[in-house]
């Protein structure tokens, strides 16, 4: 095979990734996206290995975020180069190494051994480094191959067991056992079948745990009436103090307005729906103490909060606040994962990564640890992209949350794919944990999850919206939720043990 021709084989393959994620969502497709890439890694040396990953690697992560670029440049008030070229050092620091690694290491394997075990062991090199680009350098697991079988709600359900990775991992297998099957075919049928079976029997696997864990789904009562209200305020605007007035106004209209038809028992305003510090504005907080109360419903709603313990050193935090129907401010969560360049400065001195119009430059991060303590149970919070970082949603449905929100200013993703995909990594957080999700953003995707996966409700795009829905407050322990990313550090030790096995085979024959 000629450079050529392996260079094709990877445009080929990024091609299908990009489509089996939204906005295409031809989730089938990445049951053999990964072929092309796999066949064109054979023979290789590592190191050519390592090209070849990288491209494929920048390549894909282009393919799923064809939007950053200009979503980039607009959040920071740059001109459009400046968000290519920022994503061009981001893509491969952040995902194009990691899959270099991967092919340095299939590559080094390949010819080491073969059949189902090669299979088995590309499948759990794929999820080792994709554990490590979703912890390492401050993690960053945005659309990481699992989430592609997200449109199939059946297909996610062994979330609740081993998390994306066990879904990744079945995907690469199959993959790779049709790689297998394509090397083969010289031996016909019988040897193309052999190749076949085991990803077939993995599929099958995961189709049957989906359709019992379906069937046993509970039928709770969902006693808790929620309404979530998005208010599509622009992104800069409602960051000048003048615009105070004018952002509250609107998101009390819209949900006083809707609780006339509906008798809420739970409000919920999005990240960044007030940009003022609520905490110390007694004159706002009267004001939407008024409008609640003719409601009788209580408030979470996003807001910024400051704390100056030290005044020469002032804390601020991305906050979210639950107010009581009778006004009071009863808890806060602080966002504890933050966004670097965006939420704090890895590299301060750069003037040019700042945003102009922000009133707030650098958050200080929360516990991440406690749920808001609320009259209808514990609620699990997440801000923003919090929500796609599984460890920290687990972390709270542990210390006793029966229901996970999402708060989200997904306004700066411009409108291409990004709110989309959004949606769908946080939907998985519903099956791993079995608990009903409320997600509320400034301009889109509002949803109501159902503990499948299933999107109930949603809102569209770039408008005001609200939706209204009854959901359950419920606790079940799951065994993703009480062992985490177990699967992924089995495959992790798996392939490490593996490639040692195979190092000593080598310098045993030579």
């Amino acid at each position: 095979m000629n450079t050529w021709q392996r260079l094709c084989l990877v445009a080929l393959s990024v091609c299908l990734h990009t489509l089996a994620f939204p906005s295409w969502d031809f989730s089938l497709l990445a049951w053999v996206a990964l072929v092309p890439f796999l066949l064109a890694l054979d023979g290789l040396r590592p190191a050519a290995g390592f090209g070849y990953g990288l491209l494929w690697g920048t390549g894909a992560i282009w393919g799923v975020g064809y939007w950053v670029p200009l979503a980039l440049a607009s959040y920071w008030e740059q001109p459009w180069w400046f968000g290519i070229l920022f994503s061009i050092g981001a893509s491969i620091v952040f995902a194009g190494l990691y899959y270099a690694a991967f092919a340095v290491c299939a590559c080094w394997a390949a010819d080491r051994c073969g059949g189902v075990l090669r299979a088995l062991l590309i499948a759990a090199l794929w999820v080792s480094w994709e554990l490590a680009r979703a912890q390492l350098l401050t993690g960053d697991p945005w659309l990481l191959l699992g989430y592609a079988l997200v449109p199939t709600p059946r297909l996610i359900q062994a979330a609740d067991l081993g998390g994306v990775p066990l879904l990744s991992f079945v995907i690469v297998f199959v993959n790779a056992c049709v790689a297998e099957a394509l090397r083969a075919r010289a031996g016909g049928i019988a040897a193309i079948g052999r190749a076949l079976v085991p990803g077939v029997a993995a599929l099958a696997a995961l189709v049957f745990y989906g359709s019992a864990r379906w069937a046993a789904a509970p039928t709770d009562d969902p006693g808790l009436s929620v309404l979530v209200v998005q208010g599509n305020n622009d992104a800069g605007w409602q960051w000048h103090s003048e615009y105070d007035g004018d952002g509250l106004r609107r998101y009390l209209e819209l949900s006083t307005d809707a609780a006339q038809q509906d008798r809420p028992d739970l409000i919920v305003w999005p990240e960044s729906a007030v940009t003022f510090f609520l905490a110390r504005e007694p004159a706002y907080q009267a004001h939407i103490a008024q409008a609640l109360r003719p409601t009788g419903a209580d408030l979470i709603v996003g807001a910024p909060h400051f704390e100056d313990p030290d005044p020469a050193v002032p804390k601020y935090f991305n906050s979210a606040f639950y107010i009581t129907a009778d006004g009071r401010l009863s808890g806060r969560y602080d966002k504890a994962h933050l966004l670097p360049f965006a939420e704090y400065f890895p590299l301060r001195t750069i003037e040019l990564l700042r945003r102009h119009f922000e009133r707030v430059r650098y958050f200080t991060p929360g516990d991440g640890e406690t749920p808001l303590d609320t009259r209808f149970g514990k609620i699990a919070t997440v801000i923003c992209f919090e929500g796609i970082f599984p460890e920290l949603v687990r972390r709270q449905m542990a210390h006793g949350a029966g229901l996970l929100l999402n708060l989200s200013n997904d306004s700066w993703l411009g409108t291409g794919a990004g709110p989309a995909q959004h949606l769908s990594m946080v939907a998985l957080r519903a099956v791993e944990n079995r608990t009903w999700v409320i997600r509320a953003t400034t301009t889109g995707v509002s949803a109501i999850i159902d503990p499948l996966g299933r999107v109930r409700e949603r809102t569209e795009m770039l408008a005001p919206g609200v939706l209204r829905a009854r959901v359950a407050t419920r606790r079940v322990e799951t065994i993703y939720g009480r062992c985490g990313d177990w699967f992924a550090y089995a495959c992790l030790l798996g392939s490490a043990a593996a490639l040692m096995v195979l190092a000593r085979r080598g310098s045993e024959l030579r």
